[in-house]
Formats: C-alpha cells, sequence, structure tokens
C-alpha cells in the first residue's frame, strides 16, 4: 500500500481540473513565447541593428535562461515545496516579456529573454511535477499528455496574435507584452493551490530518518541517462526545425509574405494539437513505449524523405503538418517521463536537469540549422531522431496505470 490509494484510484475531480488549467498554462505560455519569436526575429536585426552573432544570440537566450532556470527551481521544488513556487517562477515570464517588447538595443532584448527564460525552464519541473503527484494512475497519461499539448495551443495563439499585430512595423513589440499579459491572472490563481501531499509525506519521511538516496541502484543511473538523453535528442530536431518555420516556410515559397507565413504556422500548430488529441487515449492504453517508438520512428521516415525528395512549394504545409502531428508524441513522453519514475524527493530536481539538458539540445539544433542549407539540416536531423530510435526501444519503461510510488520500485529502486 502507498498511502496514496484514494488519489491513486479516484476520478479526475474539480481540484485536478482547476490544478490541469493553472499547471498547463505555463506551457501555453512557453509554446506561445517560444513561437512568437519566430516570426519577430525576421524584422527584429534589421530595426535594432543586430550583427549575425547578435541575431543568433537573441534567437537562443531563453533556452539559455531555461537551461539555468529548470535545475534551480526544480532543486528549490524538491526541498521547500511545489507550492510556494509555483506562481513565483511566472512573475519572471511576466515582468521580462513587457521588458522584451518595450527593448530598444540587442543587450535589452537578450537579457530580457534570458531572465524570462529562466521562468520558464522553471515551470517546466514545478507543473509538471504537480500535475503528475496529484493524477489518477489510470488518467495520468491523458492529463499529461493534455498538459503539454497545451504548448501548441499557445503557439497557436501566437500565430493568431501575429496575424492581428503584424500589420504594424514594430508588431513584436505587441505581441511580447500580450504574453506577459496573459501570465499575470495565472499566477494569482496558483498561489491558491494545495501543497502536493506526496510531497508533504516525502518531507515527513525525510525528517523521521529516511534517506531518499540510501535506495539508488545502477538501474537508477540507466533510467537517469535515458530521460536525459531521449529528451536531449529530440530537442535538437524539434527546436532546430520548429524554431524556422517561419524561414523555411518563406525559403521554401513564401517569400516573407508575413500574413500569409502567420497562416501556415496556425496551420503547423493545429498539426501539433492534432497530435496530442491522437495521443491522448493511446497513452493510458497502448502505452507511453508505444507513443514514444512510433513518434521517433515517423519522424525518421518523415525527415529522410523530406530530405531526399527537396520538398518546396505548398507541399511543405502538409508535409510538416504531419511531422509535427507526430514529433508530439515524443515530446509529451520525454517530457513526462522523469516526473513517473523518480522518487518523490527527487522528482522535480531530475525533471529540472532533465529539462535543463533538453535545452542544450535545443541550442545545438538551433544553431546547427542556419549553418546548412534546408535539405542537409533535414539529414542532420533525421540521423538524430534514429539515434532516438534505437534508444526508446531498449531504455523506454512502460508506466501506464501504475502508481508512481509503483514505477518507482520498478524502474528506479532496488528492491
Amino acid at each position: 500500500m502507498n498511502g496514496f490509494n484514494q488519489l491513486d484510484n479516484g476520478k479526475i475531480g474539480f481540484q485536478q481540473k482547476k490544478l490541469f488549467t493553472l499547471s498547463s498554462m505555463g506551457l501555453f505560455l512557453d509554446g506561445y513565447d517560444l513561437s512568437i519569436i519566430t516570426m519577430a526575429i525576421l524584422v527584429i536585426p534589421t530595426q535594432l541593428g543586430f550583427t549575425k552573432p547578435e541575431y543568433i544570440l537573441v534567437d537562443i537566450s531563453s533556452f539559455v535562461g531555461m537551461l539555468i532556470g529548470a535545475p534551480i527551481l526544480g532543486i528549490l521544488s524538491d526541498r521547500i515545496g511545489r507550492k510556494k513556487i509555483f506562481g513565483l517562477d511566472l512573475i519572471f515570464f511576466v515582468v521580462f516579456a513587457i521588458t522584451s517588447g518595450l527593448s530598444g538595443n540587442f543587450i535589452e532584448l537578450f537579457l530580457s529573454r534570458l531572465l524570462m527564460g529562466i521562468g520558464i525552464g522553471g515551470d517546466y519541473p514545478i507543473s509538471s511535477t504537480m500535475m503528475s503527484e496529484f493524477s489518477p494512475r489510470k488518467s495520468r497519461g491523458k492529463l499529461l499528455i493534455s498538459m503539454v499539448g497545451m504548448y501548441w495551443l499557445g503557439a497557436f495563439a501566437s500565430s493568431v496574435v501575429n496575424y492581428v499585430f503584424v500589420i504594424y512595423p514594430y508588431f513584436w513589440r505587441y505581441t511580447f507584452i500580450v504574453g506577459g499579459l496573459i501570465a499575470i491572472p495565472v499566477i494569482l490563481l496558483r498561489f491558491e493551490v494545495p501543497e502536493s501531499p506526496r510531497w508533504i509525506t516525502s518531507k515527513e519521511k525525510e525528517e523521521n530518518g529516511y534517506d531518499r538516496y540510501n535506495k539508488k541502484s545502477p538501474k537508477f543511473y540507466v533510467m537517469l541517462i535515458f530521460v536525459l538523453l531521449a529528451w536531449f535528442i529530440f530537442d535538437i530536431a524539434a527546436y532546430g526545425i520548429g524554431f524556422y518555420y517561419p524561414v523555411i516556410f518563406s525559403t521554401l515559397g513564401f517569400k516573407y509574405q508575413f500574413r500569409s507565413i502567420a497562416e501556415i504556422s496556425m496551420l503547423i500548430s493545429i498539426g501539433g494539437i492534432s497530435g496530442y488529441l491522437i495521443a491522448l487515449p493511446l497513452a493510458d492504453r497502448l502505452g507511453r513505449r508505444f507513443l514514444i517508438i512510433a513518434g521517433f520512428f515517423i519522424m525518421s521516415v518523415l525527415l529522410i524523405i523530406g530530405s531526399v525528395i527537396k520538398i518546396t512549394g505548398l507541399y511543405t504545409v502538409p508535409f510538416f503538418f504531419l511531422f509535427v502531428l507526430f514529433e508530439q508524441w515524443v515530446g509529451a513522453v520525454t517530457l513526462f517521463y522523469p516526473t513517473e519514475i523518480f522518487d518523490t524527493g527527487i522528482r522535480s530536481s531530475v525533471q529540472g536537469l532533465a529539462t535543463s539538458v533538453s535545452r542544450v539540445g535545443a541550442i545545438i539544433g538551433i544553431i546547427l540549422f542556419p549553418l546548412f542549407p534546408i535539405f542537409s539540416s533535414l539529414s542532420i536531423f533525421a540521423a538524430f531522431s534514429i539515434i532516438g530510435l534505437f534508444l526508446v526501444i531498449f531504455l523506454a519503461p512502460e508506466t501506464k496505470n501504475t502508481s508512481l510510488e509503483k514505477n518507482v520500485e520498478n524502474y528506479t529502486l532496488s528492491k
């Protein structure tokens, strides 16, 4: 008996629905911000007079911030509690999203986006851990996938906002500030959520002499390496391509027709949302292994096809629609795996570390893409996806319909 049978065997109630809404808004804001910059960066370098290195640094600035913020706030979440910092992380987002919109030069924009990234990165371990610890075991996959899927709802919202404001010369100022304003009511509501009962129990055990590190076994380190590598490899391709959709479409047939690119970005976002909707009933039926293996396989096949036939023009839209759809099967599972297989006392810390390592992969992908012709970049990302496929075939665990405590026992603690 793990002490959480009522929570594990219950249904999705008001508490879970409220927590889902507030947790998933962090992913929504992440999707909004990381998508809004992909359109803005088409004009900001000219308007603010960036050099090529400054252009790249602004591109990766929020990812660098996430790399820093995720492990720090993940550790704090394990030490002082989920609730205490559940709203504080988004304060970074509000303040520095607004200062991003007011920036007048490279330094101001770079620092604003870096500091905003600290808040976004910190939200990953906190929100996903909270959602995992409050979810019934038989619907945990559905809730977590729905939560991660909010990233693409945020991306869709960014496309709509871009479409509205792109008629103005400095449209990016408005779109950045809108993102900051959206987060304000979320912060206020987050301070009302209860503390995770699993975290409370973990701290009580710790105070009574329980050493959360005393049961580590070789399989703990195997799983740790697995979750770090799987998410790292995925983000190389996911962000290496996803960060440049406006550039790809403008290069392969749409020639900086901003409103057309915004409309296509909406379609791509719908592809991402569709991927999560299809995955919802599969996560708790066919399981996590099925989703991540099938996702990496289809990613690999599509990238190989795209790089060989050199797809252009209108055909790029259905191609990348499908790529994004199946890509999300991998993205969802790699994001929440750490919250399902590691002990409560270190769950958020591991999730923070995994988030940080994944951002390194994202930065690598973002830097790699512009160094090569588009189709050569697709070939490189195909190679990474194939490596990811073999990794998950051999190591991906199955965590469906099982309590968190049982998953910890199965995959990361000695018997």
